[in-house]
């Protein structure tokens, strides 16, 4: 790959939709050099900052956490304390959403175990979403 690449071929170089990585750009996420024309030209570390923000997002951090791992990443004094704080924060965060999940399971699974699901009109389901207390 070349030294600059233009926005298509950093989409396809990180997996990002082309739309994903503009809006990066627009938040400061990322700043590509700019040609004459105008066209985007990503840098080998823009496409490197983009992995990271993709690799951030993936595991759930949310923009301003990927901000601030980016943050991270460009701070040669940076401390690894400092990210495994924010992984842990995210982790937490995680454990309390997987938690969520859980509880809407069981709820989901103990409606349709209530639901006849047969031709009469009568439906746990419909009674608990008219009236859930």
């Amino acid at each position: 790959m070349s030294t600059l690449v233009k926005i298509g071929e950093a989409a396809k170089n990180i997996g990002l939709p082309e739309k994903t990585i503009r809006y990066y750009e627009d938040i400061g996420l990322v700043n590509p050099l700019r040609a004459e024309n105008g066209f985007r030209q990503y840098r080998q570390s823009d496409l490197q900052l983009l992995r990271i923000v993709k690799g951030a997002r993936q595991l759930g951090f949310s923009i301003d956490d990927s901000r601030a791992l980016l943050d991270l990443f460009n701070n040669d004094a940076r401390s690894s304390a400092e990210v495994k704080a924010l992984a842990t924060k995210q982790l937490l965060e995680t454990r309390k959403k997987i938690d969520r999940l859980k509880n809407l399971e069981a709820k989901l699974q103990h409606l349709t175990n209530r639901c006849q699901g047969n031709h009469k009109p009568d439906c746990a389901i419909l009674d608990f979403l008219a009236d859930p207390h």
